[in-house]
């Protein structure tokens, strides 16, 4: 019998621990702590909640050759027919002042989030529109045959259309556009309306939609004539969404007869459609979809019952989310609580606090290389119950105490070395939060509260690089809570609404004005750490009025989920990082204030055990 080290050339290797390394994907290895075979599987993919359309439809287009981080959504059915178009940042969705000029459903998109291209539309038109990042232009030619329910790829100078129905017979024609133009070319093998597609204007690929009846036929285009695929999609289905390259791709969503919204997603390799375990969280037809086959967007579409707004953005990876875990780091020079931080796990940042009792203000401010902190230049201003944002070299602290009354209103900005005054905030308050993920220059700050007598608040400050401007006030007021996300995306949660009352509500910033979300927390509890985006944070420790937390959640966009216990119980602990990778450090235990760090994981390779069977 042939070996493994015949094969392959090494020994397998003989480990204590699995190895964490997407280097370990495809390898085997023995674990002598479990006294098991293990390995690495393949990478397949996930589906995470993004954020929300402003404006919920369905048989919209979008920018098929946009990215996960930068897309755009345009046309589709509320009802009536809409022209309303949105820009996707990664976080959240910004509506334009500016639509199509034709409202319009059920239409062929291409092009990116600056430049895309809008063609077609149900009932049958021709009309083709261009894009420049800002406003719509009508083409003075459109589309050689008139047509919805399309499907289009391609970029805004170089793009295809194909499919669709000429009401009523199906279609199967081919169009190729050259930045000003349409010429019609080769047709589908397979007339047919409602198919996904995607690629490039010279390498695509079509695959499912109905054709009476539904389709599991795929077709590869190479830039002159279609060619049927020996083998199509596993599940044949309608009005479904894809995104990718001729040679990797995603399908998913759809649906059957009556029309209800699938979960399905298939990955293409080239050749043949794999089934991937997990599914759409929000079964759909008749989405929008930007991205590549290692990471993806659609929204938008129609649940069978109900249009949507919903966002899910698609990862592909050897690494992927999981329940979470914490492992110990490295311990902090200064023991101290109520500080600030922010960063990542392996730069993070964390500056003031109060060391030793209360009063006690610290300058402090340490930087964290994954591993161990490392001393740097003291704040300016001596301060605890502060917030801050942005980055282990461009860092911002702000708000605060002493003096125990008003509360701080200076802010200060960090180099990675030392620290200098910028502009005062609007209103003096200590015990806020803020967007900690926001760069420096682009952060805002909520809540907070003064003393004697206590006055809970609810201001909301936005800050860009020179002034700090007051913007719409949150719905709770409230002290000690905790903030995630970005500028224009942020999270607040958690918190003292009166003393001592503790709240688990939940609050989203759209860039413009808080919502409370129907979602809440687990625990009630104040006094906490977060960190993360809107859609994908952390919740961790605090104090539910009786006692200090350990306790920690994720909240995924839609709800709070209990993960993981932290080793140490505590409050006025601080966090930093993504849900993926996070760090929480300092804070006041059973009796004072801690050094303690905490590393968080959110993902991990997937092993899995070899058996004989």
């Amino acid at each position: 019998m042939t070996t493994y080290k015949e094969l392959f050339g090494k020994y397998v290797q003989n480990v204590a621990s699995d190895p964490t390394s997407t280097d370990a994907e495809g390898q085997i290895w023995y674990n002598s702590t479990s006294g098991t075979f293990k390995t690495a599987l393949g990478s397949f993919g996930v589906w995470a909640t993004g954020g929300n359309l402003n404006t919920a439809r369905t048989d919209l287009a979008g920018s098929t050759a946009g990215t996960q981080t930068a897309s755009l959504a345009f046309g589709g059915e509320v009802p009536p027919n809409t022209g309303a178009t949105e820009s996707y940042n990664g976080t959240s969705w910004t509506s334009s002042p500016n639509s199509l000029n034709t409202p319009r459903r059920a239409l062929g998109g291409a092009g990116t989030q600056t430049a895309a291209l809008a063609f077609g539309a149900f009932p049958t038109s021709t009309a083709t529109e261009l894009w420049n990042g800002t406003s719509w232009t009508s083409n003075p030619t459109g589309l050689n045959t008139a047509r919805g329910i399309l499907t289009g790829c391609g970029i805004q100078t170089a793009a295809l259309a194909f499919g669709g129905l000429v009401n009523p017979p199906l279609s199967a024609a081919t169009e190729s556009w050259n930045g000003t133009s349409w010429t019609s070319v080769n047709s589908l093998n397979s007339a047919r309306y409602g198919l996904g597609g995607f690629g490039t204007q010279t390498a695509a690929l079509a695959f499912g939609g109905n054709d009476d009846p539904l389709s599991a036929s795929t077709e590869l285009w190479n830039g002159t004539s279609w060619t049927n695929n020996p083998t199509g999609l596993n599940t044949a289905r309608s009005n479904l969404g894809g995104f990718g390259i001729q040679t990797a791709g995603v399908a998913f969503g759809g649906n059957l007869t009556p029309p209800t919204g699938l979960t399905n997603t298939e990955l293409w390799n080239g050749t043949t459609w794999t089934n991937n375990p997990t599914g759409l969280g929000t079964g759909r037809r008749s989405t929008a979809d930007s991205g590549s086959q290692t990471a993806g967007l659609t929204f938008g579409g129609n649940t069978g019952t109900a249009n949507t707004a919903a966002t899910e953005e698609w990862n592909y990876s050897v690494i992927v989310p999981v329940a979470g875990s914490w492992s110990s780091g490295g311990n902090l020079n200064t023991s101290r609580y109520q500080g600030a931080g922010c960063g990542t796990q392996t730069a993070g940042l964390m500056f003031g606090g109060a060391a030793t009792g209360p009063g006690a203000a610290t300058a402090a401010t340490e930087l964290y290389n994954g591993t161990s902190w490392t001393s740097s230049g003291n704040l300016g201003t001596a301060r605890y119950d502060l917030s801050g944002s942005g980055t282990q070299t461009a860092g911002l602290a702000f708000s605060g105490g002493p003096p125990a009354v008003t509360g701080l209103t200076s802010s200060e900005s960090f180099n990675g070395s030392s620290w200098t005054s910028t502009p005062s905030l609007n209103t003096g308050r200590k015990s806020g939060a803020s967007s900690i993920n926001g760069p420096q220059s682009a952060t805002i700050f909520f809540a907070g509260a003064t003393y004697a007598p206590t006055s809970f608040k609810n201001a909301t400050e936005s800050y860009n690089g020179t002034s700090w401007t007051t913007v719409n006030s949150m719905n709770t007021a409230r002290a000690n809570l905790a903030g995630a996300g970005l500028q224009t995306a942020a999270l607040a949660f958690g918190g003292e609404t009166g003393a001592p009352t503790y709240t688990n509500i939940t609050e989203s910033w759209n860039g413009t004005s808080w919502t409370t979300l129907p979602a809440t927390m687990n625990t009630t509890r104040a006094i906490l750490a977060g960190f993360g985006l809107q859609t994908a944070a952390i919740g961790a420790g605090g104090y539910t009025g009786t006692a200090k937390s350990a306790a920690t959640e994720l909240y995924n966009g839609t709800s709070w989920t209990n993960v993981g216990t932290m080793a140490t119980a505590r409050n006025g602990l601080s966090g930093a990082g993504l849900s993926s990778t996070g760090l929480v450090f300092g804070g006041f235990d059973s009796t004072a204030g801690t050094n303690a760090t905490e590393e968080w994981t959110g993902t991990q390779l997937q092993i899995k055990t070899v058996t004989v069977s």
